[in-house]
């Protein structure tokens, strides 16, 4: 309880954070946790990513995370063109474990979407008041009236590296996105952040 309540006090202050900044905002990690449940045995040469819920920005997310892994020397894989849209809900460790490692896989990334939340701001401006740059608008970005609406997106994720062999999670962290285009617009953006914070973890390395 005490772990959740600090994690949600850490989202909020991003968030505030956030907030001070322009109006295109994107990803930071946050509640990073090394050896989770076990302690860590790299180097790991054979990770598979998966995005661990059924949504539409499920293949861009991959792809970015593999390619941007890929051009840092690691081997990765996307889950979705091996395995489908099949989830790992009700199944097992020992038998997610069997799967992936007859693929020749001897990790996994998973991507889980905690929290998505979308928020339609009112903003008042003077007559032909400009829009704000980058801002996610309902309208056309020339010249306004009086008045107009940009969208303010968060996404919250739980980001887990898995130990095949082990069948436990040894590094695990939070991200916040905020993207008013969506997830899917800042997917290369994301996936330098998971990408270059798993590399400075040491995972893929002796």
């Amino acid at each position: 309880m005490k772990r959740m309540t600090l994690v949600l006090a850490l989202v909020a202050a991003a968030l505030l954070t956030a907030c001070a900044n322009s109006p295109y905002r994107n990803t930071r990690l946050i509640d990073v946790q090394p050896n989770l449940e076990a302690q860590a045995q790299p180097p790991y040469k054979t990770p598979v990513v998966g995005v661990l819920v059924d949504t539409p920005d499920r293949a861009a997310l991959e792809n970015a995370i593999v390619a941007q892994l890929r051009a840092d020397g690691v081997n990765a894989r996307a889950a979705m063109p091996i395995f489908g849209t099949k989830g790992t809900k009700g199944k097992s460790r020992a038998y997610l474990a069997r799967r992936l490692h007859a693929q020749g896989f001897d990790s996994a990334i998973g991507i889980h979407l905690l929290h998505k939340k979308i928020e339609n701001l009112q903003v008042a401006g003077g007559p032909s008041a400009p829009a704000p740059p980058a801002a996610g608008l309902t309208m056309s970005p020339d010249p306004l009236g009086p008045d107009f609406s940009l969208n303010e997106t968060t996404y919250i994720t739980k980001i887990n590296f898995w130990d095949i062999k082990q069948q436990a999670i040894v590094w695990s962290a939070t991200s916040i996105t905020h993207n008013p285009n969506g997830l899917e617009a800042g997917s290369t953006q994301f996936a330098k952040v998971v990408a270059s914070q798993l590399i400075k973890a040491g995972l893929f390395s002796q």
